[in-house]
């Protein structure tokens, strides 16, 4: 890891977190329909009996990850 730009993301996010407090938008209501709305996907993607196992595994990591939601190294090959 780099360790300047793992000090910036965290310098950036804390920057972040600061001033959201003042922030005028209902958090809840932004994240409850993104949840939602991948949590739908990921729901389709294992009832589709086109996938194999590997290939539902696969467009879960896919449609997290378009999300912006890092599903780490594991499964990066």
């Amino acid at each position: 890891m780099d360790v300047k730009l793992e000090l910036l993301k965290g310098y950036i996010a804390d920057y972040i977190d600061s001033h959201m407090q003042n922030f005028d938008i209902d958090v809840d209501k932004i994240t409850d329909t993104v949840a939602i709305s991948i949590l739908a996907k990921v729901k389709g993607i294992i009832c589709d009996e086109n996938y194999s196992d590997f290939e539902v595994v696969e467009e879960i990591v896919r449609t997290l990850e378009a999300n912006g939601i890092d599903c780490g190294g594991r499964h990066d090959f």
